[in-house]
């Protein structure tokens, strides 16, 4: 997934953890041009927490503004 991806759907962050002590952070990507993958920074990423160099980096999902339901969540009780 690249960052203009991403983008359209609504998500403007990366969620990255280490892959040794899984300490976790939020990254901005905003000033990322949009043709860049989501994981290409993460293996050159350092751990503020224990030091590692790589990471594992994903959209930041809870970003995205809530959209209706597709279910029919209306109909419930």
């Amino acid at each position: 997934m690249t960052l203009r991806n991403m983008r359209s759907n609504g998500v403007r962050s990366l969620s990255v953890s280490c892959w040794l002590c899984h300490h976790g952070a939020v990254l901005a990507v905003d000033r990322w041009p949009d043709d860049i993958p989501c994981q290409a920074s993460a293996p050159r990423m350092v751990c503020t927490a224990c030091g590692i160099v790589g990471a594992d980096a994903r959209p930041n999902w809870t970003d995205r503004a809530e959209r209706p339901s597709l279910t029919g969540a209306q109909w419930s009780g």
